[in-house]
């Protein structure tokens, strides 16, 4: 196809100027080019936020200093990556401050005056424009750590069934908040650690402490605790607890019985038994059968009496049987019954030879135990000093009431049971003092005494008396 001359000259009239219009557009984007970098290349960081760990309540102060901004410049801070936005509810809790500084730039300073657990992350300060918001220069992170304590109502303990049967498993759990530093939960049971997994929500504000138990009989009317503890406050702990625990579970049996039993003699064998719930029904059985009418039961089946066991019986094997809700358990022993000779006059034992034969022997006379023989040796022992000593004792007490002491002239003379010795003597004030004595009734000073002293014959011995003498009539 072949065009015309004006139209090939409006073709290339429209090259040109479509030439002109980018090379122009290409002028203006590498002035705007070099002047963006020529800003950039001025801006300087002197202070950047410091990443720091806060108590929960108490204030922080983030700082950033920036030289080289110009006028359409401003900073900005910004968590987690989004521009801080200061709301009405803010105002109490946070300022922030920008101030212009001659010789180091300006300074901007977020002030934190409290606080609070959703202050943790991420802070960043950024030289921005003023008209349309564009960063120019950001400074590094600094990350807000903020500690603190569980609340009052934590830790919570939950568990999934406390009515149980023995054998079967049970989720155990021990909930507190997912704070820094974290918690740490242990469960325990009478000092014993029992362990779990601790597992955290997925709103990330709350952790679990997690165990799964095979319960047992032993944890029956068990209380398992969980303890709460923080670095903040390594001596102080907070506690939860389930239970008790309502451990359903089989009987367990033992019997208890004389072993061996004596023949002849009434026996008593007694079925003991643990079970939750309790026991409803106790069942004997003997291998080989005893009949009935040589034994008996209580009311409750526990006690199993055996009227009079025989040779015969010797090697039974009795077995009692406990139920309950749950299931049954029984016990089984082999009664031995103990040979013993019958002390009765003329009449015939029975005893076993070492082949195991049996044979009846005559009794030749009553065998005497050896309590009998102790009473009888006391008896013969406490005549024998009535007997002998009481006579002794008279004899002597006679002669002694018919001795009498004779004078020059033949005539008895008697001796006074009670005479008095002139060995008396007053004890003064200004002597050493007896302590042993009481105090004068109305001063503080152990006053004038008069010891006497009173002797008794024939035996000698001496009696003292004190009496108190007025001062008055020294």
């Amino acid at each position: 196809m072949c065009l015309s001359d004006k139209e090939a000259l409006k073709i290339k009239e429209t090259n040109i100027i479509m030439s002109v219009s980018y090379m122009f557009l290409v002028f203006i984007f590498v002035i705007v080019f070099i002047q963006f970098r020529w800003i950039q290349c001025d801006l300087n960081f002197q202070q950047t936020p410091l990443s720091d760990e806060v108590m929960e309540g108490n204030a922080h102060t983030f700082t950033c200093v920036v030289s080289g901004m110009q006028n359409q410049q401003q900073l900005m801070w910004s968590k987690d990556g989004e521009k801080i936005i200061k709301t009405d509810k803010d105002l109490p809790r946070w300022t922030i401050g920008n101030n212009e500084l001659l010789e180091t730039g300006n300074i901007s300073m977020f002030v934190i005056n409290r606080v609070v657990r959703n202050d943790k992350g991420a802070y960043t300060c950024a030289v921005v424009s003023k008209h349309s918001g564009q960063i120019y220069e950001r400074s590094r992170e600094a990350i807000l750590t903020v500690n603190s304590l569980p609340r009052p109502q934590y830790p919570i303990c939950s568990v999934s069934d406390i009515n149980v049967e023995a054998g079967s498993t049970i989720t155990l759990s021990c909930t507190s908040e997912h704070i820094e530093p974290e918690v740490s939960l242990k469960f325990m049971q009478q000092s014993k650690l029992l362990g779990g997994k601790m597992i955290v929500h997925n709103n990330d504000k709350l952790v679990d402490l997690q165990l799964e138990l095979k319960v047992t009989k032993q944890n029956d009317r068990a209380t398992i605790i969980c303890k709460q503890s923080s670095s903040l406050l390594p001596n102080e702990f907070a506690t939860c607890s389930v239970g008790p625990l309502n451990v359903r579970y089989r009987p367990e049996v033992i019997i208890q019985h004389t072993n061996p039993v004596l023949l002849g003699r009434e026996t008593i064998v007694f079925c003991q038994t643990t079970a939750n719930p309790p026991v409803t029904n106790h069942r004997w059985t003997f291998i080989p059968n005893i009949p009935e009418s040589e034994y008996t039961t209580d009311e409750t089946g526990q006690i199993l009496k055996l009227f009079r066991p025989t040779i015969k019986q010797n090697g039974t094997r009795i077995t009692c049987t406990a139920r309950n809700n749950i299931g049954e358990q029984s016990s089984t022993v082999t009664m031995m019954v103990a040979y013993q000779a019958i002390s009765s006059k003329n009449e015939n034992v029975i005893e076993k030879t070492k082949n195991g034969e049996k044979h009846q022997t005559q009794n030749a006379g009553i065998r005497l135990s050896l309590d009998v023989v102790i009473i009888i040796a006391s008896g013969v022992v406490l005549i024998v000093v009535l007997i002998v000593l009481v006579p002794i004792y008279h004899y002597c007490l006679c002669r002694n009431n018919d001795t009498a002491t004779l004078n020059a002239s033949g005539e008895a003379v008697t001796q006074p049971e009670v005479y008095y010795e002139s060995r008396d003597g007053v004890i003064l004030r200004h002597t050493i003092q007896d302590r042993s004595l009481p105090r004068v009734p109305t001063t503080e000073v152990y006053g004038h005494w008069r010891h006497s002293t009173a002797s008794q014959v024939p035996n000698d011995l001496e009696s003292h008396s004190y009496t108190y003498i007025d001062t008055e009539n020294d």
